[in-house]
């Protein structure tokens, strides 16, 4: 899905651009266009933090989250964060067709999972402390990743699917709480693949 939005975002700036080079060599004279360049809270901002209110997932105590979003899947590995339109799906929906309705697909969403830390062993990024944590703050694509060192070989990670700014997603991670046992099942699972 996100390549295909990445072809067809190229695809219309290659448009632009011809259009632009044809209406130069053909009109005679300079051609002014409407600035199309997304403001920088197009891109990240928009939504406001709120204290959450609703149940606390099992494995994970949350403190905030974007107003309008409810956990939309919780278990030990993990937590799916969306928005609330997509509380209630109707009998009809097909979560093939409007994917926000599946909560395994993360696009327009924050992904929460506990994972070993040697999948991240490669990952750069601006160091920051979390919560009392070691962190890092790195960015794929348009998706931005939150990787909190919860145990010597342990990292919750925050996956950032929406307009949330680089010190939203910091306060975040700070109201992030994984539960001992979730820390214990990934730590025994990192043994168990490497021994």
């Amino acid at each position: 899905m996100r390549r295909r939005r990445t072809a067809l975002t190229v695809a219309g700036s290659v448009a632009g651009v011809a259009a632009l080079a044809a209406a130069l060599a053909f009109g005679g004279g300079p051609v002014t266009t409407p600035d199309r360049t997304p403001p920088a809270a197009a891109s990240y901002g928009g939504l406001t933090l709120v204290a959450y209110q609703g149940p606390q997932p099992k494995h994970f105590v949350i403190d905030k989250v974007p107003a309008g979003y409810f956990v939309q899947a919780d278990d030990y590995g993990g937590l799916t964060i969306a928005p609330d339109r997509v509380r209630h799906p109707s009998p009809g929906v097909d979560p093939s067709k409007d994917p926000m309705y599946d909560p395994l697909d993360l696009q327009g969403k924050i992904a929460v999972y506990v994972e070993q830390q040697a999948y991240h062993a490669d990952v750069s990024g601006e160091p920051v402390t979390v919560g009392g944590f070691p962190a890092i703050l790195h960015t794929v694509d348009t998706t931005r990743q939150l990787l909190i060192k919860v145990s010597p070989t342990v990292f919750a990670t925050i996956q950032v699917d929406v307009p949330l700014t680089r010190d939203q997603i910091l306060e975040l991670g700070a109201g992030l709480h994984v539960s001992q046992e979730a820390i214990d099942r990934a730590a025994n699972a990192t043994s168990s693949k490497h021994d």
